[in-house]
């Protein structure tokens, strides 16, 4: 009996965890998180360019992330480069960061696509930092509707310029992430809870 007890009370547990997000979050803002990727890896990376950037460095999402606030259209975006933030230093400072759509096919899909429009010129925040070494940007941006479902649909990319590299050094694809729930737990207490049942019996 205190076996059924324990696992009962696990599976209980384990469900909480599962659903109870999905319950809080219907009575706030649906906040997206998104992360940057491409054919060469995730992060901003020159291999995400076709054909890659001449001497690339990387960079990737800063402790922020990107995340979009549907219900109020904010884009808030905070990306870091460079040695001096964990990453391979840039071939030159930044001459221009944008963000770019819509692409004409969604990611993956869209890898490796010819340049898009411009959307946002992230490059004019007053919180931009254009050094190869040691920049980043963190900032929040509004977006249209249409723009905000180019977002959402995966057809956007983050693009980072130099002077040696000026159509593109470093490029991330925005796609949202995916939380993984505790499911797969959920379905192994309840195996546990039945065989624990047939044993009593």
């Amino acid at each position: 009996m205190l076996v059924q007890k324990l696992i009962f009370k696990a599976f209980l547990l384990a469900s909480l965890l599962t659903f109870g997000p999905t319950f809080s979050a219907t009575s706030q803002a649906d906040i997206v998180e998104l992360y940057a990727t491409g054919a060469g890896g995730d992060g901003l990376l020159g291999t995400n360019i076709d054909p890659p950037s001449t001497n690339p460095g990387s960079g990737g999402l800063g402790p922020l992330g990107i995340t979009l606030d549907t219900e109020t259209n904010i884009l808030v975006v905070h990306l870091l480069w460079g040695q001096e933030n964990g990453y391979e230093t840039l071939s030159g400072d930044v001459t221009m960061l944008h963000l770019h759509g819509p692409t004409e096919s969604r990611a993956p899909d869209n890898f490796g696509e010819v340049n898009s429009n411009i959307i946002i010129n992230l490059g004019n925040s007053l919180n931009f930092n254009p050094s190869a070494s040691s920049g980043g940007l963190q900032d929040s941006f509004f977006v249209s509707n249409e723009e905000k479902a180019w977002v959402l649909s995966g057809r956007t990319y983050i693009n980072v310029h130099t002077e040696l590299n000026p159509t593109g050094e470093i490029r991330g694809y925005l796609i949202q992430s995916v939380p993984e729930p505790a499911t797969g737990l959920v379905w192994m207490l309840i195996a546990g809870y039945g065989l624990a049942l047939r044993r009593r019996r």
